[in-house]
């Protein structure tokens, strides 16, 4: 099956469509032309979420590649002596020379 038979096979059936849409009476060819046009906007509208949701999951990944980048940076920079708790550097001279004023 090559392409210039589907075309053609598309082309009969849109034929055959109109045939028997331009037979319906006024009414009917109204409920018919609702329907086609709210298959049509569900068609839309489920390709727009499955475009938001492929673009999202990019997005997510990047970003946490992004962080962990940033992390590894931050852990390898040249910093004075210190601990790491999980992602959090503490300084071993945070707050140990100066006494604590309350006030």
């Amino acid at each position: 099956m090559n392409l210039s038979t589907v075309l053609a096979a598309a082309g009969l059936l849109t034929c055959i469509f109109l045939a028997i849409r331009m037979c319906l009476s006024p009414r009917l060819r109204q409920q018919m032309d609702a329907r086609l046009r709210r298959a049509a906007w569900g068609l839309r509208d489920a390709g727009h979420r499955l475009g938001v949701y492929w673009r999202s999951r990019r997005f997510k990944k990047s970003a946490a590649s992004e962080a962990d980048a940033a992390i590894r940076r931050a852990k390898t920079a040249h910093k004075p002596d210190g601990e790491w708790d999980g992602n959090v550097y503490r300084p071993k001279s945070f707050g140990k020379d100066k006494p604590r004023k309350p006030h």
